[in-house]
């Protein structure tokens, strides 16, 4: 009699348990809050994030990742437990968080690249090669922020007409160019601060599909 009242909560504790672990160490459900990362992504969009596979292999360019807030405001102060707990249990729940505190872009440099963005429209260039950008889907930015040598953001040193990635950095930035807050303005982002990669679009349905 006593193992069957004990039956149903160490059922819901070792599930609670295993979606920690997996929240932890393999996926993690993401909301998408603004439209930086439009026409990919948009406002409303679900994203599964993985972490496993970035722990154990390599960011690569045009891959879209997920980092943490602190890459942007450094002195942030912790959240308190219970909201802490109460944004996690929501993200258990597929739901969106009260304060997101993460950031979703997309990688367009690595350590040791030279960037170049410039011109009229402007055009991304890595190592002096003019990046294929598909994604942007015929967004003309012929306005925002430009990097140049003599126009590098924060933590990135001249190197040619561009600006250098310094070690252990990622350059970011948003598919929606003429707003998002990226790279461009925040500097690269430490790779330690990288919560893992973004790899399908899994809700609406009508959005559903790989990045």
């Amino acid at each position: 009699m006593i193992a069957q009242i004990l039956e149903l909560p160490l059922l819901v504790l070792f599930a609670f348990l295993i979606a920690v672990i997996i929240k932890t160490f393999l996926v993690q459900a993401f909301f998408i809050p603004s439209g930086s990362m439009l026409p990919t992504l948009k406002v409303g969009d679900r994203v599964l994030v993985e972490k496993v596979g970035y722990r154990l292999g390599e960011v690569e360019r045009s891959q879209v990742i997920v980092f943490a807030r602190r890459a942007v405001i450094p002195d942030l102060p912790d959240l308190p437990w219970y909201e802490d707990a109460r944004n996690f249990l929501r993200e258990l729940l597929g739901l969106p968080t009260g304060s997101e505190n993460d950031y979703i872009k997309r990688v367009v440099a690595l350590e040791g690249d030279v960037v170049r963005y410039a011109g009229k429209p402007r055009q991304l260039s890595v190592n002096g090669e003019v990046t294929v950008e598909p994604y942007i889907k015929g967004s003309r930015d012929k306005a925002s922020t430009s990097i140049t040598s003599q126009s590098c953001p924060i933590r990135m040193k001249r190197s040619g007409n561009g600006c250098l990635v310094p070690k252990g950095h990622l350059f970011v930035m948003g598919d929606n160019r003429s707003n998002s807050q990226d790279s461009r303005f925040i500097g690269p982002i430490k790779t330690s601060d990288v919560v893992g990669r973004a790899f399908v679009v899994l809700w609406p349905p009508s959005h559903f599909g790989g990045l």
